[in-house]
């Protein structure tokens, strides 16, 4: 690579720092691409070079943070294992994500501004698949006779909310990041819900019931 390639992507990644603490600090709408300029050393032509409008920004870093979590929640089925094991560690994939101080805290800029306009994320929200590693454990289990599913797509999103709604959405509203031990806990917990549910001596009765 090219030293002056080299010093484009600095330059780029320069911009998406500014950016995010712009947008951390003040918000989408009240955010100022004079203010990310200074704040990523660079002229306010050159983050136009870059980024065609303050939109396009937004959406760039919400698509890098969508796949930092899907980078984080692959998992992969290993035969022979027992299953709840691998649930167990498809769990500990979601909790490295909701127990980071840097991650959580670059969640609750983007999802504020999603739940303050959805239609921001419309033309990236299918881009970034997080759950696939999830259907294609599920999937491999269940071919081995270790889970008794029909769906695995839909057990997946259900194993995901279960963490999700102890682990996330709280701390998007305002709770602290869940401890370590209290993780593990509700780890366990969700393992046991879907073993319940889906372990091979249990037929499933369509998807999980009540609000998770």
């Amino acid at each position: 690579m090219s030293k002056t390639a080299v010093n484009s992507d600095d330059k780029r990644e320069d911009i998406l720092l500014g950016a995010f603490d712009e947008f951390c600090e003040n918000g989408f709408l009240a955010a100022s691409m004079d203010r990310i300029s200074k704040r990523a050393g660079a002229s306010k032509r050159t983050v136009y070079r870059y980024f065609a409008s303050k939109e396009q920004l937004f959406q760039t870093l919400m698509q890098r943070q969508w796949a930092v979590f899907a980078d984080h929640m692959k998992v992969s089925y290993r035969p022979g294992v027992d299953i709840r094991t691998q649930l167990t560690d498809m769990g500990r994939a979601q909790s490295r994500l909701f127990m980071s101080p840097e991650i959580m805290t670059a969640n609750k800029m983007l999802m504020s501004e999603i739940l303050r306009d959805p239609q921001i994320v419309s033309e990236i929200q299918n881009e970034i698949d997080y759950t696939a590693s999830f259907e294609k454990l599920l999937k491999e289990a269940a071919a081995d006779g270790l889970l008794d599913l029909q769906d695995p797509r839909q057990a997946a999103e259900e194993f995901i909310s279960l963490l999700k709604g102890k682990a996330f959405w709280p701390v998007m509203f305002g709770a602290p990041l869940v401890e370590a031990a209290e993780m593990e806990k509700m780890i366990e917990s969700s393992v046991d819900i879907m073993m319940n549910h889906y372990g091979n001596d249990v037929r499933p009765r369509g998807g999980l019931t009540g609000d998770i």
